[in-house]
């Protein structure tokens, strides 16, 4: 790596760095010191006093005072020990996303493992160096599996839990735990539309509409409806997206409140980008980004993904007494997904490769997610306990069959080849598999004084999975399994702004699915146990939400073995790192989001692959960071600017570590400008993605390759009150 290259990527480093630790002295200078006690400051009288803007809007600095905590429900962050980060819809608005990455690019702790423009359509993401599998999305509580792609028009806020979370949910992935909540009916008559175009030309329109009716306003509710029609960034590439959703509202009595929601979506994407795989153990390296367009299709322009998805809930809430009150919900899924798509393999380091056409029978899904919890407090001599317990139960069928690939013409980058569509003889589902996760849940939130308070946590989790067919596209494996998963967490709040945590928790996961490219191909290995051990503290200041935590994960290892190019189990992953997050408006002109990631990810214990000791494991960053700055023009009400700066540190493409993605800081900016008109409310949004068109690899996924970054587009939005 050149000289350069490397202080600029020190420079970008320290630049978030102290960005971040700036955000803090900044809003620390707020006091001064006198006689040894700190005295306020008199505030400025035009200030906007966050606790009397909506919760995360753009006026409270995108702020969120409570989380929902899985099967605990709404909790507060400042009190919650676990490491918690909320992305606000106002911003997810704001910064024109449509995809979860995309919205998610605020949050130092998150990076990308999936792009929702690949095959499947599905997003994913890593947090703390592991993946944050799809079983592990949830919508309101409730799991939802990301099986395409996540719409984002129907979301209120987007809640990322850091870390092991099996108390909460059982089996679930190592990673973390994504939220996404419902936009909920309003207080008063809502009705907006807006147009715009994104991703290089992807127009779109967007109808939100909520309040209540009935008499004294009992019902509720919030319709969204949304399309997107056109060409993408990529050159032979088209996507439309149709998505109808309601969420509704009843209080029956007032004990008694009910929900339903429902939505429908239908994608269909023509001109898929393609992976690009290498093989570092045979000499076939990673190339540098900049030999490479972001906008040529490496691929073909007759690729296709496909997907409908249909979800339908009802819960209820109930007052049973003044101190006791049980919560019910269940949502049923129906979703299927059909793609073909071109795999590329370099076969050298001159730009050669290969490529093969894969297309896949149509896949299908039904998922049913369901609790019964019951809530109460009472108070033990000095201690005040807040208890939830019941179950939960997550359940899916999944049907599929092999993928059938045919070689295409072998090409160069500096050249692509057309290829003509080959016949692939895609036959029916011939493997079905049938996953039942149930989880009796019970958590003890005991408080003594006004510091002190712990929260005690057992879940008796239980997997259960069925596999059975002709096909090779899934292995014929069942499981029978259960585990009690306790957890231990204290806190301790020397002032009302500032919380010190400490936790313990369990992590059960079932084991990872071995990639196409493996011999044992799609073969799941065996569930496991893992350990986290948190340490942390929570501060406001002024305006401003700081947090940081420090983390320890030991979990089972799972690799492809280069020598006999099995996916397997063997040794253990060790995850220890730093999180720093600020949150908040600096001054009466200042919104600053971001923060900070460093970690070290290594094998340890891997006796019958010493090889692979210390190595770290693929696609995770040692360092990550991230800040994103609004700025309100003073004197020009309603026109605010923004900027953002995003840096990934390198990432091995590999188990041995033979070679490395290089890191990257790329850039962004915007410019908005809200007025009235003859009364009502409009706006006028344009952000700029990537503003240095800088190329990059985004991430590495095994089984598939590498993934170029999106080049600069532009995003513009037009809404307005109607």
């Amino acid at each position: 790596m050149k000289h350069s290259e490397r202080w600029k990527k020190a420079a970008a480093l320290v630049f978030m760095a102290c960005a971040t630790l700036a955000l803090a002295f900044s809003v620390s200078a707020q006091t001064t010191e006198s006689d040894g006690a700190a005295v306020p400051v008199e505030l400025d009288k035009v200030r906007v006093d966050s606790k009397r803007a909506s919760e995360g809007s753009a006026a409270a600095g995108y702020r969120h005072a409570e989380s929902n905590l899985g099967p605990l429900g709404r909790q507060s962050l400042q009190d919650t020990p676990y490491s918690i980060n909320v992305t606000s819809g106002e911003l997810i608005e704001r910064r024109a996303a449509h995809t979860v990455s995309d919205a998610l690019k605020t949050n130092p702790t998150v990076f990308t493992l999936m792009e929702s423009a690949g095959y499947s359509s599905m997003s994913r993401v890593m947090i703390r160096g592991l993946t944050a599998a799809d079983q592990n999305d949830q919508r309101d509580g409730l799991i939802d599996r990301s099986f395409s792609f996540v719409p984002l028009e129907n979301v209120e806020r987007i809640e990322v839990l850091n870390g092991l979370s099996s108390f909460l949910y059982g089996f679930a992935s190592l990673g973390g735990a994504l939220n996404y909540v419902s936009k909920q009916p309003t207080d008063t008559p809502l009705l907006t539309a807006a147009f715009g175009t994104y991703a290089g030309g992807l127009a779109n329109a967007h109808v939100d509409a909520g309040g209540h009716a009935g008499e004294g306003g009992r019902i509720g509710y919030r319709v969204n409806l949304y399309r997107e029609d056109g060409s993408t960034y990529l050159d032979g590439s088209d996507q439309r997206r149709d998505l109808v959703s309601g969420y509704f509202t009843y209080q029956l009595s007032e004990r008694v409140a009910l929900w339903a929601d429902a939505w429908h979506q239908e994608l269909d994407m023509q001109g898929l980008q393609s992976y690009i795989n290498v093989n570092p153990s045979r000499g076939i390296h990673v190339p540098s980004a900049d030999l490479f367009d972001a906008r040529t299709q490496y691929g073909q322009d007759w690729t296709y993904n496909r997907a409908n998805k249909t979800l339908l809930g009802v819960g209820l809430t109930t007052q049973l007494a003044d101190h006791a009150s049980m919560r019910l919900a269940y949502r049923y899924g129906d979703m299927w997904r059909d793609y073909r798509y071109v795999a590329l393999t370099l076969s050298d380091n001159a730009g050669n490769y290969a490529s093969k056409a894969v297309g896949t029978p149509r896949q299908t899904e039904q998922t049913h997610s369901a609790y019964a919890l019951f809530d109460t407090d009472f108070r033990t001599g000095p201690l005040a306990h807040t208890v939830t317990a019941g179950y939960t139960t997550t359940s899916f069928s999944y049907s599929r069959g092999d993928d059938v690939s045919a070689s295409l013409t072998t090409s160069n980058i500096a050249a692509p080849t057309v290829s003509a569509l080959p016949t692939l003889a895609v036959a029916g589902s011939s493997t079905w598999s049938n996953s039942a996760y149930r989880n009796w849940v019970f958590g003890d939130h005991i408080a003594w004084g006004p510091q002190w308070a712990a929260l005690l946590g057992l879940n008796r989790a239980e997997l259960v999975q069925h596999r059975w067919g002709s096909a090779t596209a899934l292995s014929n494996q069942d499981f029978a399994q259960f585990k009690v998963s306790p957890s231990y967490a204290l806190t301790y709040k020397p002032s009302s702004g500032l919380t010190a945590y400490g936790s313990y928790m369990e992590g059960l996961v079932n084991g990872g699915t071995a990639p196409s490219t493996a011999t044992n191909a799609n073969a799941t290995l065996a569930p496991s146990v893992s350990q986290q051990y948190e340490l942390g503290m929570k501060s406001v200041i002024d305006r401003v939400d700081l947090t940081a935590a420090v983390f320890w994960i030991d979990k089972i290892n799972e690799y492809t073995d280069p020598a006999d190019n099995v996916y397997k189990q063997e040794g253990r992953e060790i995850h220890r790192g730093l999180e720093l997050t600020a949150t908040g408006r600096v001054g009466t002109q200042w919104t600053l989001v971001g923060g900070l990631t460093i970690q070290q990810a290594y094998i340890d214990r891997a006796a019958n692959t010493p090889a692979l000791e210390g190595k770290t494991p693929v696609n995770v960053p040692r360092q990550q960071a991230r800040v994103y700055a609004e700025y309100e023009v003073p004197g020009v009400n309603g026109l605010s600017f923004s900027g953002a700066a995003n840096f990934s540190g390198r990432r091995p493409v590999d188990s041995a570590n033979l070679d490395y993605m290089a890191g990257v800081t790329t850039y962004d900016t915007g410019l908005r400008y809200a007025s009235r008109w003859q009364g009502r409310q409009w706006s006028v949004t344009m952000n700029v993605a990537n503003l240095f068109d800088k190329a990059y690899w985004s991430y590495y996924r095994s089984g598939d390759g590498l993934w170029l970054g999106a080049p600069r587009t532009v995003s513009l939005v037009f809404k307005t009150a109607l």
